[in-house]
């Protein structure tokens, strides 16, 4: 343990009554109840371009499996139809994906949870994961605990429709969606709570690092390569180096690793007073990481312009990504959308890091159409905020540098100075700066006096 590292008191912390509820395999389960089938032990795959024949093989991705299914054929919610076993076994039922039917039953799955809290308690992270804060519930329902509650979500659910659902409990949203992933999947009854006093005993012992919410396998990755291999190692590796190898998200890394997370389900990131930010539609499907990273940082580029332009800087950073027109992610969303609370900053470079960490949280080989980047909860300051954990000589000299570059392209042009990134395939920057007044492709503000 370092010395100098941040101390948390739990007994200072927020501690709420937070449920992470899971729908079991949904569509499988969907599919299954619709059919008589028993999602649990019916041998089950929802499966785009099946052949519509037991004899002939489909080509299609496998949307979604029912656990038999999982358990039988080793496979998962990536996997392919020549992944199953041909000729398909006769007790293997394929049924075609059905959007629509499993937004229907999504809405009634969250019909039975807003019975429990009211909509600012409810917070829909996925088609078959939601949510709940609870703890003002308890006392109205007369339930003796969190998850005498939670137990009676679950039975309702399964009596009403038919779908098993497993549940993680926590004193924030971070703890209840690790213990959800981590111990009520393999719970007897699918329940689990992690409580602050249990992190040694619970969060401490996960060996996989890409087993906890938000930390994806470039990340583990990178802090592999400091030696850090397991949450333990993460909760007492020096806070002051993640922070300067991952920027402000390192220290978001090392407070999940103590169970701190002190985001509330009611709060809202979208400022009421403005934001700035800006989307685009590109002009052909993106697939390779690298081109949607490059149109990600000259966006940012572009936001922090707009936000020295004006006088403002940032506290909130949100990301939009959206897939192509008719592609679903293995979860069946059509896009993902993250944010962040940041140090207030106006730096390009600051918002792109921020930005791309967001991006590859939930970046797994989608198709993407269209990206947006928005900066929320401004503040109005000519002065500059320091960074503590960087020196004040650097950060006057990068200051300095983007004064010089807003001067130039308010007199020449955006294209007069740009990253020499943007020549690179995928680069979006300067032919966007061709269009008609800049608004069409989204460029008011370094153009024009446009405001967004």
């Amino acid at each position: 343990m370092f010395a100098n590292n941040p101390k948390f008191d739990y007994d200072r912390e927020p501690s709420r009554d937070i449920l992470c509820i899971d729908c079991k395999s949904f569509y499988a389960s969907v599919e299954a109840v619709d059919h008589g089938l028993d999602p649990l032990t019916a041998k089950l795959v929802v499966m785009s371009y099946p052949s519509g024949a037991q004899t002939e093989r489909g080509s299609g991705l496998i949307l979604a499996s029912s656990p038999a299914a999982k358990a039988a054929y080793g496979i998962s919610n990536v996997s392919r139809a020549r992944d199953l076993p041909f000729p398909y076994p006769d007790d293997l039922y394929i049924y075609p994906p059905r959007m629509r039917r499993y937004m229907q039953k999504n809405k009634e799955v969250n019909q039975i949870y807003q019975s429990y809290v009211d909509e600012a308690n409810h917070h829909v992270y996925s088609v078959d994961e939601s949510f709940l804060d609870i703890t003002n519930s308890l006392r109205l329902f007369k339930a003796q605990s969190a998850k005498d509650l939670a137990l009676r979500i679950q039975r309702d659910v399964y009596e009403q429709l038919g779908i098993y659902t497993t549940i993680g409990i926590g004193d924030n949203p971070f703890l209840a969606k690790v213990a959800l992933d981590n111990a009520a999947k393999k719970a007897p009854d699918m329940i689990a709570e992690w409580r602050y006093e249990q992190v040694a005993q619970t969060l401490w012992q996960i060996q996989d690092l890409t087993a906890v919410w938000g930390i994806g396998k470039r990340t583990a990755r990178k802090l592999g390569g400091m030696g850090i291999n397991t949450v333990y190692d993460l909760a007492h590796t020096s806070y002051y180096q993640l922070k300067k190898s991952f920027g402000v998200l390192g220290t978001q890394l090392y407070a999940h690793a103590w169970g701190i997370d002190r985001s509330f389900l009611g709060d809202t990131y979208q400022s009421q007073d403005k934001s700035i930010g800006n989307s685009q539609i590109l002009p052909r499907d993106y697939h390779v990481a690298s081109e949607i990273e490059l149109v990600i940082k000259e966006m940012a580029d572009q936001v922090a312009t707009r936000l020295r332009r004006y006088g403002y800087s940032a506290q909130v950073i949100s990301l939009y990504i959206g897939y192509s027109k008719s592609y679903l992610d293995s979860e069946g969303k059509s896009s993902f959308h993250k944010h962040a609370r940041i140090q207030v900053t106006n730096s390009g470079k600051k918002i792109a890091e921020v930005a791309l960490f967001l991006f590859r949280q939930a970046y797994h080989g989608q198709i993407v159409r269209q990206v947006g980047l928005t900066s929320h909860d401004l503040t109005q300051s000519r002065s500059q905020q320091l960074d503590l954990f960087q020196s004040v000589t650097q950060q006057d000299n990068q200051a300095q540098v983007e004064q010089i570059v807003d001067r130039i392209r308010g007199k020449y042009g955006f294209t007069s100075i740009v990253h020499a990134a943007s020549l690179l395939s995928g680069g979006r920057a300067i032919d966007r700066s061709k269009l008609v007044g800049g608004h069409a492709g989204g460029m008011a503000g370094i153009e024009g006096d446009g405001h967004g």
